[in-house]
C-alpha cells in the first residue's frame, strides 16, 4: 500500500511524538530552520506541521519571538480532562449499542490477559499496550467523525500530561483495569446509563489519580 502521508504530516506527528515524550521540554525554543535542519528536510513542510501544532496546544509561535513548547500545568490538564468526560460521556451514549459484542469480549480478553502477564511477570508493558483498547473502541463505533477528533486531539494532550508525572504514577494501569472492566460489563449488557456512570467515574479518577501525582512531582512544574 502507497504511503500517501504528507511530508508535513510526518512532521508534525513527528514534532509531537518529541514533545509527548518529553524529548523536547514545555517552553524549549525552537527555530523553523533548526528542526528542518535536524529532519532533513525543507522549512516549507516544517511551518505547515507548527502552526499545526499551534492551533492542537502542543506549540505556540510567538511573533518576532519563536516557536515554543506550550506549557502543561495542572489547571490546563483539568480543563482537558473535563472537557473529555463531557465528549466521551456522549460519545458512549451513541457507541454502547453499536459496539459489536466480539469486539467487547477481545478487549475485556486482552485487559485480563494484560493484568495475568503484571501479575506473574511483575511486567506492565501488556496491560500498557491495551491501556486504550477501550476508549478507542467507544470512539470508533460512535460513529462521529468531528466528536473523534476532538477526542483523540485531547487524548494526545492526556498522554503528554501522563508522561510528565508518569515515574510518580508507576502503576496506572493497575488502578485503571477493574475501571475498564465495568464499563465493559455494562457495555455487554448494552447498558448506556450504567457504561456512562462508569465512564465518568473512571474519568474523574484518573484525574484526581494524576493531579495527586503531579503534586508529588517537583519537577513538573
Amino acid at each position: 500500500m502507497l504511503d500517501t502521508t504528507s511530508l508535513s504530516d510526518k512532521i508534525e506527528t513527528h514534532l509531537k511524538q518529541e514533545i509527548m515524550s518529553g524529548h523536547l521540554s514545555p517552553g524549549q525554543r525552537l527555530t523553523i530552520d533548526e528542526i528542518a535542519d535536524r529532519l532533513k528536510v525543507s522549512a516549507m513542510p516544517v511551518r505547515d506541521a507548527v502552526r499545526r501544532l499551534d492551533g492542537l496546544g502542543f506549540l505556540k509561535v510567538a511573533p518576532r519571538r519563536g516557536v515554543f513548547v506550550e506549557d502543561f500545568d495542572q489547571t490546563r490538564f483539568k480543563h482537558t480532562m473535563e472537557t473529555r468526560i463531557a465528549l466521551e460521556c456522549l460519545a458512549v451514549e451513541l457507541a454502547a449499542e453499536r459496539i459489536p459484542a466480539d469486539e467487547i469480549r477481545y478487549a475485556d480478553e486482552q485487559y485480563r490477559r494484560g493484568h495475568r502477564h503484571a501479575i506473574e511477570t511483575g511486567d506492565l508493558s501488556k496491560l500498557s499496550e491495551c491501556d486504550n483498547l477501550l476508549h478507542d473502541l467507544i470512539i470508533s463505533y460512535a460513529e462521529n467523525p468531528l466528536l473523534a477528533g476532538l477526542l483523540r486531539q485531547l487524548q494526545d494532550l492526556i498522554m503528554w500530561a501522563h508522561h510528565i508525572v508518569a515515574k510518580y504514577r508507576p502503576n496506572a494501569q493497575m488502578d485503571a483495569l477493574p475501571e475498564h472492566l465495568e464499563i465493559l460489563a455494562a457495555l455487554g449488557h448494552r447498558d448506556v446509563e450504567a457504561a456512562q456512570r462508569a465512564l465518568r467515574s473512571h474519568l474523574q479518577c484518573t484525574m484526581q489519580r494524576t493531579l495527586e501525582a503531579w503534586d508529588r512531582n517537583p519537577e513538573a512544574e
